[in-house]
């Protein structure tokens, strides 16, 4: 029977901290998923009284809820970030790209955080034949910028990596990598309460007042019950910005739905049968699935758009278990021992931002890339708040922008499902035709 809740909480502690938060800080964090936690270890070490809260239980969001993978890219190509803010900012967007990859392995083996890390790598499968080449095209691109461990996979060769017949070809990326994503958040949870940082789940934040009768112009946090009154604030909330508590970033961030499910126990033998390569697997196509061996090498877990609009995991169910068939049609009667849900948050442009409004710092916007790139802009955003004059990230210049038709409430990505539904289709209906000819 199927527990529609993550696979990934099983027999894992739960964090709760039964304290009152302090009356004073120094700074105060809203949100404790990566991006918070790293901004606190940071802040922390500095000698800085750190608060993280978090309206939730420690662990609710989307770090302890996705696929667990590591990876180094963007959903912009080296050409758009040209085209969009210049040859030398699009080359340092890439190459921080790189940067966070690095910082959140090393953070990982530096602190001996026990979250089943496999350096295993991740291809990329081409949906149809052009997709193939613009991928080799963008490898180009950003091996001219920066080199890295990437090369093509063509059609021939796939069943070295994955049993099917579907692709076209890949694009390998030998340096990524795949965790379980409970264990590291929990590690760096540790590490934050180690460095003196204080945490503190099921409390709200309602509201952060700006105080200019003070000679510091802090701030006062109203969370539940409590009054913080604290120097700075980081906004660390990504797909669970609420527009209650910051219309500005709620109106910059959209909250989109990923749904996700595992197999059950079908066996190492079967498994490494369907994956080959032991390679994170990620498509082209625009209602694109991802997979991967669990940590045990015992499962399937698969990720895909089911919808862009919020849909319970009840709903999203049969469409999963058809993209797991259509990929291996082997896998057809397979149970699914768990499916779920959860937010990321997606900037307009595509692009993670680290940024302030009316003096609250943000660091979010990841795309859905975001279990290399939140600990690292997490870092970077402590960093920010520590020296403001300094710049620390070229993230820094991908400020978040809005639609006039957007206003916390993303109503248009129901038709974006139905959009991206008629592409694959399309997309589809090509591909078979090439495969025929």
């Amino acid at each position: 029977m199927t527990q529609f809740s993550p696979y990934w909480w099983q027999d894992q502690p739960q964090y709760s901290n039964d304290n009152e938060p302090p009356s004073n800080a120094d700074i105060v964090v809203v949100g404790a998923g990566y991006t918070g936690l790293s901004a606190a270890i940071t802040l922390a070490k500095s000698g800085a009284s750190v608060v993280v809260l978090d309206a939730e239980d420690i662990g609710f969001g989307a770090s302890t809820r996705n696929g667990g993978m590591l990876g180094s890219g963007h959903k912009v190509s080296t050409a758009q970030a040209i085209k969009r803010y210049g040859e030398k900012t699009a080359q340092e967007i890439h190459k921080e790209a790189n940067s966070s990859l690095k910082f959140t392995i090393n953070l990982i083996k530096n602190n001996n955080i026990d979250c089943e890390l496999q350096e295993c790598g991740r291809l990329r499968t081409a949906w149809i034949p052009k997709h193939q080449t613009d991928m080799a095209n963008n490898m180009n691109d950003l091996k001219s910028i920066e080199h890295f461990d990437s090369h093509m996979v063509e059609k021939s060769s796939m069943h070295k990596h994955i049993n099917t017949e579907l692709y076209f070809g890949g694009q390998l990326y030998e340096g990524h990598a795949a965790v379980h994503p409970r264990k590291l958040h929990y590690g760096m949870l540790q590490l934050a309460l180690d460095a003196g940082a204080k945490v503190f789940g099921g409390i709200r934040v309602n509201n952060i007042e700006k105080v200019t009768e003070s000679f510091d112009n802090g701030f006062r946090v109203y969370a539940s019950a409590q009054v913080i009154s604290c120097k700075k604030v980081l906004m660390a909330t990504n797909g669970y910005t609420r527009a209650g508590l910051s219309k500005y970033l709620a109106r910059r961030i959209l909250p989109v739905p990923s749904f996700i499910a595992t197999t059950e126990d079908i066996g190492i033998e079967r498994v490494a049968s369907l994956l080959p390569g032991g390679n994170c697997m990620v498509e082209t196509r625009k209602r694109f699935c991802y997979y991967r061996a669990t940590p045990c090498g015992r499962r399937i877990m698969l990720g895909t758009r089911a919808a862009m609009h919020p849909i319970t995991p009840q709903q999203a169910l049969p469409t999963i278990k058809k993209m797991l068939t259509g990929i291996f049609p082997s896998m057809e009667g397979v149970g699914i021992s768990h499916c779920w849900t959860g937010f990321t948050g997606f900037s307009f442009s595509n692009l993670p931002s680290l940024g302030e409004h009316k003096g609250v710092y943000y660091a979010l916007g990841y795309c859905g890339n975001g279990v290399a790139m939140a600990p690292y802009l997490g870092h970077k955003a402590a960093l920010k708040l520590l020296n403001p004059k300094k710049q620390h990230t070229v993230f820094e210049k991908t400020l978040l922008n809005t639609k006039f038709y957007y206003h916390g409430n993303p109503w248009f990505l129901a038709f974006s499902s139905v959009i991206y539904r008629g592409q694959d289709i399309i997309d589809g209906y090509l591909s078979n035709r090439a495969k025929n000819n």
